[in-house]
């Protein structure tokens, strides 16, 4: 599965902090914020003990006193004697102390635990299933957090423009993404403000979809509001890339350049690479010879390779055999070589050709073999090493693509009639 490169999907409201404070000393009731919720308020008790121990935790919990409020906890989860209250709200803390230490799957364990009890107000009780939901989405069990909010919705009646984007962003993690745009789009509709990660979670899933004129907008959209989001300028050419639109993409990447945006070796890469899909090569070595010249363009064989390849659809045989050749050393396999050898024997450099056609040869993975024979062949023939030329026209015989014009080559040879190979036009 494809996924849109740099792509922005961060968890939704996933962000809460701890205060529990009052809620250990009196637990007095809060605002209703689930009306419609069926449950019945349980009645919420504990002993002066167990309340005088998780206040102290809680405290120590909020100063962020972790493994100090541990203790006070486990007592009261040990002793035997706690009400479903305390013990619930016990389990909450000890989920949060877990969360904090990088323990997922015991804070769910706990977090659960607690739900289960049955014995915490209504708004802790829901607050804590949907903090659940989010523990659960960001430890990647997106279908737990599904069924999680599933419940939740249930048991509160209510859907809020954050849980919804919750929602939404587990859909698009388990490849619903029709289902994403249904839920973020009623997401979208119950905010004044949509956080615009909610944006990126409705582009990427239009994305995934292949409805790139609809991810386009959304990223345009956001544009509009930043136009020198870099980050918003590279996905929206990718997305004009995947949609078969190189020239909006180019488009798009040009006027980051004129506007001062294009300053890394992946802004000058990409932009070098979109002139080569809209057949404009010349320009594509221009951007890159510019990145070099900045030192911005990294010195690797990728990007040297590229120079090669661009300036050699532009015709600059001087700069693609620069390119080639500093690609050479870095090269796996010898297909840099082969076009090495293949500009420096139209170039009339017979020697470099069959140097740079051997080490083709030698380092293997070529993709026309038969090829770098027969051209090393012609490069040797041209030195009038007649022994090398035959040997290397003979193996040639023994590739498809390139067994005709071995065969001629033989032929002529034993014939007596010199071989001249035909130069490259200009």
């Amino acid at each position: 599965m494809k996924r849109l490169n740099g792509i922005l999907v961060a968890l939704c409201a996933v962000g809460f902090a701890f205060s529990a404070s009052a809620f250990a000393k009196d637990a007095k009731k809060d605002d209703n914020k689930y009306p419609h919720a069926t449950r019945h308020e349980p009645k919420v008790t504990m002993s002066s003990g167990d309340q005088t121990a998780l206040n102290k935790a809680a405290d120590l919990l909020n100063d962020g006193k972790d493994s100090e409020a541990q203790p006070y906890i486990e007592k009261v989860i040990s002793g035997g004697k706690a009400s479903p209250y305390a013990q619930a709200f016990a389990r909450e803390l000890l989920g949060t102390i877990y969360w904090n230490g990088d323990k997922a799957d015991q804070a769910i364990d706990e977090y659960k635990q607690a739900i289960a009890l049955d014995a915490l107000p209504n708004n802790s009780q829901f607050d804590l299933m949907y903090r659940l939901a989010q523990t659960q989405l960001q430890s990647e069990k997106y279908q737990d957090a599904l069924a999680t909010l599933a419940d939740w919705e249930k048991q509160t009646g209510a859907q809020t423009a954050d849980e919804l984007a919750l929602k939404a962003n587990a859909y698009y993690r388990v490849d619903q993404f029709q289902q994403a745009i249904d839920t973020m789009k009623q997401a979208m509709a119950k905010s004044d403000k949509p956080n615009d990660s909610w944006s990126q979670i409705l582009m990427g899933s239009y994305f995934e979809l292949n409805q790139y004129d609809e991810a386009a907008k959304i990223v345009q959209a956001q544009l509009q509001k930043n136009p020198s989001d870099k980050k918003m300028i590279n996905q929206l050419a990718q997305i004009y890339i995947q949609g078969d639109k190189p020239d909006q993409a180019l488009a798009v990447l040009s006027k980051a350049k004129n506007d001062g945006l294009v300053t890394t070796n992946d802004d000058y890469v990409q932009l070098a690479k979109l002139y080569s899909m809209a057949d404009k090569p010349k320009d594509g070595a221009a951007t890159l010879k510019e990145g070099f010249a900045k030192n911005v363009v990294q010195g690797n064989y990728d990007n040297y390779k590229l120079q090669g390849d661009l300036c050699m659809q532009a015709e600059d045989d001087a700069c693609a055999t620069d390119g080639y050749t500093k690609a050479s050393p870095l090269a796996k396999d010898g297909n840099v070589d082969y076009q090495l050898g293949y500009l420096k024997f139209y170039a009339g450099d017979s020697k470099g050709a069959i140097d740079a056609l051997g080490r083709a040869l030698g380092k293997g993975g070529l993709r026309q073999e038969g090829e770098a024979y027969l051209l090393r062949g012609d490069a040797e023939n041209e030195l009038g090493q007649t022994a090398a030329a035959t040997a290397d026209w003979q193996k040639a015989t023994g590739y498809p693509s390139a067994k005709t014009m071995a065969e001629q080559r033989l032929k002529a040879i034993k014939s007596g009639v010199k071989v001249h190979s035909g130069k490259k036009k200009k």
